[in-house]
C-alpha cells in the first residue's frame, strides 16, 4: 500500500482533473478551466508550477516524470491507469 501524500487545494483540483481525463492531452487553458474555471493570461504559468509541485509529491523523480507527462506546445498528460468501481 501507498504512503500518504498532503496536497493544497489547487494540486488536489489539478490532480482531480488529470484522473478524470486520463491518457489526454490537456492545454493549460483546458486545465485552467477545469481547476479554477478561468483562462490563462498570456503570460500565466499557474498551472506549470501546480504541475511541478504535483510531480515532486507524486513522481519518484520528479525531473523524469512517468505519470504526469509533458507534451511539448500542447500540454500535459496523464498516463497512469485509472480504474473506477
Amino acid at each position: 500500500m501507498g504512503k500518504g501524500v498532503r496536497l493544497t487545494t489547487g494540486e488536489f483540483d489539478l490532480l482531480a482533473a488529470f484522473v478524470n481525463n486520463p491518457n489526454q492531452v490537456l492545454s493549460r487553458d483546458q486545465l485552467l478551466d477545469l481547476c479554477r474555471n478561468r483562462k490563462a493570461g498570456p503570460r500565466d504559468r499557474t498551472i506549470d508550477v501546480q504541475v511541478g509541485r504535483l510531480r515532486s509529491k507524486l513522481e519518484d523523480d520528479p525531473k523524469k516524470p512517468t505519470m504526469i507527462k509533458t507534451m511539448r506546445g500542447r500540454g500535459y498528460i496523464f498516463t497512469p491507469e485509472v480504474e473506477w468501481f
